[in-house]
């Protein structure tokens, strides 16, 4: 039981925190990282690109790889809702189907 919460509730909320929430909008301060490629803005893709990087301390290649597009859909909604809450709840959800599925 203590690894679902930390899987579905505390791991979403904090890294959620740390990339949408701080990284991605510093990013976004400078006009560069605003250009946007089909709705992805360069801010969102060079936080999923370090998302996923940072993944591999823990996990393989390929479980990086893995989490770099729903990182990219995190990221989206934080820049379309611009709330907190829309990519935590997108994550808690990932991590939540992740885990009823292994």
């Amino acid at each position: 039981m203590t690894v679902y919460f930390l899987l579905v509730l505390v791991y979403p909320l904090l890294e959620e925190w740390v990339f949408r929430g701080t990284l991605q909008p510093a990013l976004k301060k400078s006009a560069p990282f605003r250009k946007q490629f089909f709705s992805i803005t360069l801010a969102n893709l060079v936080t999923s690109v370090i998302f996923s990087a940072l993944h591999l301390f823990n996990h393989s290649v390929l479980w990086a790889l893995a989490v770099f597009f729903p990182s990219l859909v995190f990221g989206w909604a934080m820049d379309r809702f611009k709330q907190l809450a829309a990519p935590v709840v997108l994550h808690v959800f990932y991590n939540a189907g992740y885990f009823l599925l292994f």
